[in-house]
């Protein structure tokens, strides 16, 4: 006769996962999101969070990860644990009411925004960090155009 093991303690879960696949997270049922990953072996696995929690789960996944990629490979770039300890919360901004703006006729509702992105690093290249800018806000968003200046420097030497 076999015994079932007792699941009423904790559990470690440990899935080796395909790191050249992007995560993927959508809403999922009674108010939380899925976070879809790829296992090395084939197939995915889903993290399931209550939505409320998630963003600030992301943000210390991310704080945990810059962290261990530093002590594991030296990268000088990746954040140390002083550096994500001086971070602000993931849910720190929260936008006040803004306009609400449905379309008018045939064609879309279009909205304007001008934005401010002050990034800090060791090395900083102008050219990737618009083209990254620009991908970003062009994935996340349906976009029509997305303009970024050429960037100047706050601080720091040009080479």
């Amino acid at each position: 006769m076999q015994v079932a093991p007792d699941t009423t303690g904790p559990i470690e879960l440990r899935l080796p996962l395909d790191g050249s696949e992007a995560p993927f997270a959508y809403p999922e049922a009674e108010g939380c999101l899925a976070l879809e990953v790829a296992l090395s072996g084939g197939g995915y696995a889903s993290l399931v969070l209550p939505a409320g929690e998630a963003r600030s789960w992301a943000g210390e996944a991310f704080a945990a990860f810059s962290v261990a990629y530093r002590e594991a490979t030296g990268d000088p770039h990746a954040l140390s644990e002083e550096e994500v300890a001086a971070l602000p919360a993931a849910v720190a901004y929260r936008p006040g009411p803004g306009l609400h703006l449905c379309a008018e006729g045939e064609g879309p509702a279009v909205m304007r925004f001008h934005l401010v992105v002050d990034v800090a690093g060791e090395c900083l290249d102008a050219g990737l960090l618009r083209a990254g800018l620009v991908e970003q806000l062009s994935e996340r968003f349906s976009t029509a155009r997305v303009a970024v200046s050429e960037g100047f420097a706050l601080s720091g030497r040009a080479s």
